[in-house]
């Protein structure tokens, strides 16, 4: 298959009624004196580009666990997309554009569980992945600020000139969604929005991201643009370690600037309630960062709730302390380790849902709420609903054999995943999503629930919510 964009002459593959274009530069290489710079438009080619395959995600530590993915390969010269289309008609195709997460450290578009064949032919769409960069390359402000944060609008930009545009995103990358919702220069390239396990709330401010790349430099000991990537990654790491206590977050985010995030996103969210959204979390979303053994006493406990609670800015935070406890010691317990799973409930609450329903809050319109509760038989079935785990029900890519283990295979799961991508593409194709799913607003707080049946509840209903609400004043 062999098409012209406004840089040249792609050639690409056709299989299984899907058109695949990979590895498509939609920037000039990151590297030399553009390493720390924001991406620059790609020159024309002269001839045809080959787009068979993927390219290298960008520079990371290598990580391995359950629901945590980094890249295979990585290489500085990283910006580049892939594009899936069905071949299933020749009518105009919704397009939605995924954004990966891993935190701003890790990802790479080239990771087989956002291959987006699948969901390209079951939803006839066009499915464009792509790599931005991370960590101390993306989000360390060392000549530039927001490099990462750029390198999204730039490959959306690409999208804009070439095809058109729903964005979505997991974890970091649903973060992403909403910057992007709040970056004037984005304005125009997306029009709906999926935002998966994330909101506005891991923005760092001005000062934090000065205090980072000055400490990041200190840790370097040499100029950044001579250092190697072992050197750079070295220098992240201590970086994280001494930073990551102060900022309660990790320290190489995006931050608040003069141009590409001149406001809070959270701040920006009523100015940007035009664009249709669609906002979620998974039921367990932190059982993936405790450990089933993790051994903690019902003091240390009490002192940790309090301690968040501190952070939090809440009023009489001993007496709030010990009624979070009563409420959630009267609910059902797990019986393999009640006080951790009572600990990553808490956090389920603060990391994940209060974002989620804050910026909800702020849109007051035009925005979708879900939850998505299918629990992964992992370690047991610990995990629960946990984070990532609603990624490839979304991609419908069960077939990779540690994704299997992870989420569990079989007809509901197939069905689950059918009927989610569905609601995606339906929605990317419409700019909402089916009637029978109402939007959220605070007086009609409504969320879908994604199991084994689909379901739609009311929230307060929830005596759990209830309770944050009445905490945290909603």
């Amino acid at each position: 298959m062999r098409v012209e964009i406004d840089s040249g002459w792609l050639e690409g593959s056709v299989g299984d009624d899907v058109t695949r274009f990979l590895g498509v530069p939609f920037a000039e290489a990151s590297v030399g004196r553009l390493r720390f710079q924001r991406p620059q438009r790609m020159p024309r080619w002269q001839g045809d580009r080959s787009a068979v395959g993927y390219a290298p995600g960008p520079p990371q530590e290598k990580t391995v666990g359950v629901g945590v993915r980094g890249a295979t390969r990585s290489a500085e010269d990283c910006l580049y997309l892939n594009v899936f289309s069905s071949t299933r008609s020749s009518r105009r195709r919704a397009v939605l554009v995924w954004i990966y997460g891993g935190g701003y450290l890790h990802g790479d578009a080239g990771d087989a569980l956002f291959d987006g064949s699948n969901l390209a032919r079951a939803q006839d769409l066009v499915v464009v992945t792509f790599n931005y960069r991370l960590g101390v390359w993306g989000f360390a402000p060392l000549v530039e600020r927001n490099v990462g944060l750029a390198d999204q609008i730039a490959a959306l930009e690409w999208v804009a000139r070439n095809i058109a545009v729903t964005i979505a995103g997991e974890s970091s990358g649903a973060m992403s969604v909403c910057n992007l919702l709040a970056a004037p220069s984005a304005r125009g390239l997306f029009h709906r929005a999926i935002a998966q396990s994330g909101a506005a709330s891991n923005v760092a401010t001005r000062e934090q991201a000065d205090e980072t790349a000055a400490v990041l430099r200190e840790a370097l000991r040499v100029d950044p643009e001579a250092a190697d990537v072992a050197q750079l990654l070295d220098a992240q790491n201590a970086t994280i370690r001494r930073l990551r206590p102060l900022h309660h977050a990790t320290p190489l985010r995006p931050h608040v600037d003069s141009d590409l995030l001149p406001t809070h996103p959270l701040d920006a969210a009523p100015a940007t309630s035009s664009v249709p959204l669609i906002i979620g979390i998974n039921r367990d979303e932190y059982r993936l960062y405790i450990r089933s053994s993790l051994k903690i006493s019902d003091a240390e406990l009490a002192s940790y709730v309090e301690r968040r609670l501190v952070e939090l800015s809440v009023d009489e935070p001993s007496a709030v302390t010990r009624r979070v406890l009563e409420h959630y010691r009267a609910l059902p317990a797990d019986p393999r380790n009640p006080n951790a799973a009572l600990l990553a409930d808490i956090e389920t609450e603060l990391r994940f849902r209060e974002p989620m329903l804050r910026y909800a809050l702020a849109r007051g319109r035009n925005t979708w709420l879900y939850q998505f509760d299918w629990p992964s038989p992992a370690l047991r079935g610990w995990l629960g609903a946990t984070h990532a785990i609603e990624i490839p029900f979304v991609f419908g890519n069960f077939d990779l054999p540690p994704i299997a283990k992870f989420v569990g295979a079989g007809t509901h799961a197939t069905a689950l995943s059918r009927q989610m991508m569905a609601l995606w593409a339906t929605f990317a194709r419409d700019g909402r999503p089916p009637p029978v799913w109402r939007p959220f607003t605070a007086n009609e707080r409504v969320q879908l629930h994604l199991h084994h049946e689909i379901a739609y509840k009311r929230m307060d209903e929830d005596p759990t919510i209830a309770l944050w609400d009445r905490i945290l004043q909603r």
